[in-house]
């Protein structure tokens, strides 16, 4: 493999532990560096995992949203250098990341995982969520608000199944290296990431998602990537219940 395949796979590998933010503020800002510098297919490749990775622990947090513990990274870090038999001290620190990117991988599958056989396991017979179930209930809601910029967001609710569409009507493309990121904010808590779009649909519903009764839907314009919180203003927002 060329030094630049190498370079793109480490990246790559890195994906992972930025999405579930695990990674110290220094060693991010270098990875967004390296970002800025890869290849248009490597940066796409990036922003992909990283996506997916959000989606799943947003989908995991539909079912129990639990914050991950602040000591994550250093956990995970100590349990490869018990099974490698290195100290931290004599590996490189990226290339210990390395090893917690196939950890956090391992741990973003099993997660998905149980998160469908405990989904599968509340309710057997329950079928997937569709925009479609949500549009069919007897007590569908529909709120619009302005979007910020030009357009609007529609979402369409059912409090009987808990669960909402959300559509982007006449609102522009996202900005280039930008996705619009939508958030689900319980009242007074924080807000976990429900979807990353870097494009959007021409026609008919975004997405489609489960909401807990205090839940507020806004969307803000984050880095392709996504964001693991809000950083710039709300350009819509609409409380769900």
């Amino acid at each position: 493999m060329s030094e630049n395949g190498r370079a793109a796979t480490d990246l790559l590998d890195l994906a992972y532990p930025y999405a579930m933010d695990a990674v110290a503020e220094l060693e991010r800002r270098t990875i967004e560096h390296r970002l800025g510098e890869a290849d248009e297919a490597t940066a796409d490749a990036f922003a992909a995992i990283v996506s997916g990775v959000r989606e799943t622990l947003a989908a995991l947090t539909v079912l129990d949203a639990t914050a991950p513990p602040p000591d994550l990274e250093a956990t995970l870090l100590r349990a490869l250098d018990a099974a490698t038999g290195v100290s931290g001290k004599s590996r490189n620190r990226f290339e210990r990341l390395r090893w917690l990117a196939a950890a956090v991988a391992v741990v973003v599958a099993i997660g998905a995982g149980v998160g469908v056989l405990m989904h599968r396991s509340a309710d057997p017979g329950s079928p997937e969520l569709t925009a479609q179930m949500v549009l069919e209930q007897p007590d569908v809601l529909v709120k619009s608000v302005p979007v910020t910029g030009g357009g609007t967001l529609t979402i369409r609710t059912s409090n009987r199944i808990a669960a909402a569409t959300v559509s982007f009507e006449s609102v522009s493309a996202p900005p280039s290296g930008h996705a619009y990121q939508v958030w689900l904010i319980p009242l007074g808590g924080t807000a976990r990431s429900a979807r990353v779009m870097t494009e959007l649909p021409a026609s008919g519903p975004a997405m489609v998602t489960r909401f807990d009764a205090i839940d507020t839907l806004a969307v803000t314009v984050e880095p392709a990537a996504g964001s693991p919180t809000p950083t710039t203003p709300t350009i819509a927002s609409v409380n769900l219940t």
